[in-house]
């Protein structure tokens, strides 16, 4: 089977299984900094940030490993962590500089944003306070542009990647990652933001309006040109264990609702990346359209509950705990997967670790997840 042909096979795979259809096998979508050390087991953390290029290639050599192969979603080269930082308006502890050299980074969150910066937000809108907060914490505007080695850079990885014939999802669109909500407690930390939703909650909501009809714009334009499989949205700090119902339907629900209406709209899917637990906020997520949404729990959520709530209406991922995958047997491992394949799914169902495979999982209870969708 030629490249094109496999990626057709993977990608009917997720296309049947968002559709709520039974594909011809489970489709399996790993991805995580472990991958990095089943390419050379040598390997640390740091090197995602002092050799980068060559972390890239150890990533393309584990997906290429015996069992690691059968992943159907494409590996991913190494974020920028620092971008992925300043997203969050904070600044990022890595690896060999202000953490041990296997360590994991950390997000160091900064909360740059003032209470008098909601009325500038208001008056001049969200991109020209977010450039202005990116800027308090040392992010200059140069440092968001692509350079032309880094496009370069990323176009030969892409043809690596199309060479192993995995599945085309994403297209590396992440629309509208964090919504309204959650960057905006970002932006002032998450304390100093759950006040204000109870302080100054006229504000909040203004200021919140006036984001989403910015974030929705760019989230119309990028799915509209990228046309990807999915566009994703992420949620962590609005689940049930954060904030009341009462706060979930006015603060927060109307805009990842209204995002994914966009993405719909456009000919996409939405993909709930949901970290944290949201089984108190379950039942919402059925107002999306029936095979048109995905949920992405991290393992905190009950799997079994979502698929209670929402299965036979939205495609549901999961659920290997890191945990598990780092402490357990392979044996165990393998038993949990199985459940996982002959009870959430197999129709409806991608396998999928809980959020991503940390650094520190075995190979050989990674190697189990996949021999449980194979068998």
């Amino acid at each position: 089977m030629t490249p094109q042909e496999m990626t057709e096979l993977r990608t009917n795979r997720f296309k049947t299984a968002v559709a709520l259809g039974k594909p011809d096998r489970v489709p399996i979508s790993l991805n995580g900094p472990c991958f990095i050390k089943f390419g050379d087991p040598s390997a640390k953390m740091a090197d995602y940030i002092r050799r980068p290029k060559w972390a890239d290639e150890m990533v393309l050599k584990a997906y290429s490993l015996p069992v690691l192969e059968e992943i159907d979603a494409p590996p991913a080269a190494g974020m920028n962590i620092e971008a992925f930082g300043a997203m969050w308006f904070s600044r990022m502890k890595l690896p060999g500089r202000e953490l041990p050299e296997d360590a994991i980074w950390q997000i160091d969150e900064q909360g740059p944003m003032t209470e008098e910066d909601y009325d500038t937000l208001i008056d001049k809108g969200w991109n020209y306070v977010s450039r202005e907060l990116q800027q308090r914490i040392g992010f200059s505007p140069d440092f968001f542009a692509p350079k032309p080695e880094d496009i370069e850079y990323m176009a030969e990885f892409q043809k690596k990647v199309d060479q192993m014939g995995r599945a085309k999802l994403g297209g590396g669109l992440f629309a509208g990652a964090a919504p309204t909500f959650e960057t905006l407690s970002a932006a002032r930390s998450i304390s100093r933001f759950y006040k204000d939703l109870h302080r100054i909650p006229d504000k909040v909501s203004a200021a919140l309006e006036v984001m989403e009809k910015e974030i929705l714009e760019g989230v119309r334009k990028a799915v509209r040109e990228s046309k990807p499989l999915w566009a994703g949205i992420g949620g962590t700090r609005a689940g049930s264990d954060f904030i009341s119902r009462k706060t979930f339907e006015k603060f927060y629900w109307p805009f990842v609702k209204h995002c994914a209406d966009v993405a719909i709209e456009e000919g996409s899917n939405i993909f709930f990346h949901m970290d944290s637990n949201w089984e108190g906020f379950l039942p919402y997520f059925t107002e999306v359209p029936k095979g048109r949404g995905i949920f992405d729990p991290d393992s905190l959520t009950d799997i079994f509950k979502i698929k209670e709530v929402l299965g036979g209406h939205m495609c549901i991922t999961g659920d290997v705990s890191p945990a598990l995958l780092t402490l357990g047997t392979s044996d165990e491992v393998y038993r949990y997967s199985k459940r996982l394949v002959d009870e959430i799914g197999p129709a409806g169902f991608i396998m999928s670790s809980g959020c991503s495979v940390p650094p520190n999982a075995k190979l050989e209870n990674v190697k189990a997840m996949i021999l449980a969708c194979l068998e």
